[in-house]
């Protein structure tokens, strides 16, 4: 997916402010639950640079790296499935399919995220995705996916993101947001007590 691939770019050009996420991203504290799985365990923290650069699989966590050139806005949402919808294998029961499609679909109406008015950013695009809807669905590490195109009629007077995402997730504790808006970048984080984003 094109989204997908600007944003695996931003998230590594990003390195730089990354070293304080990945240093909290591994930090025990944040290990509540044990996964076992061979050579890519947690405790051992034996991740390759790629996978770490991209966000590591942590529940009640989730990035989001923002790209505004121009008018147009690319936005990429990743998370644990544990943090939407509380389980990480595939869906077995109708219930479970039930809160994979009914994520997916808030996902897609994209309603969770809004920008100041100044800047009259509309969306255009929402795409939206789960590891657990595969047919090799990686039991215990699935992830939930979503990106965005916005179009913003007055870019200059971005400055603000408000997220409802935390409302709508109580298992979602906090979010790195990762931004570069035409040609300044920055970095910030979210939680349900600080849920507005500025743009510095």
């Amino acid at each position: 997916m094109k989204l997908s691939l600007v944003a695996s770019l931003l998230v590594c050009s990003l390195m730089a402010l990354n070293t304080t996420v990945v240093a909290h991203e591994h930090s025990p504290a944040e290990h509540k639950h044990d996964h076992q799985h061979g050579a890519d365990k947690h405790d051992g923290h034996e991740h390759d640079d790629e996978r770490v650069a991209l966000g590591a699989h942590v529940h009640g966590h989730a990035v989001l790296t923002l790209v505004l050139e121009g008018n147009e806005m690319q936005l990429a949402f990743q998370s644990a499935a544990q943090s939407i919808v509380g389980f990480e294998h595939k869906p077995s029961t109708a219930e479970q399919k039930q809160e994979v499609a009914a994520a997916i679909a808030v996902f897609n109406q994209g309603d969770w995220f809004s920008f100041n008015n100044d800047a009259n950013c509309e969306l255009a695009m929402a795409e939206a995705s789960t590891d657990l809807t595969e047919p090799q669905a990686n039991e215990g590490h699935a992830d939930f996916y979503a990106n965005y195109q916005l179009l913003c009629q007055r870019p200059a007077r971005l400055n603000e993101l408000k997220l409802r995402i935390f409302e709508l997730l109580p298992a979602l504790e906090h979010m790195d947001i990762q931004w570069i808006i035409n040609g300044q970048q920055g970095a910030s984080q979210a939680a349900l007590s600080s849920s507005t984003v500025r743009f510095q």
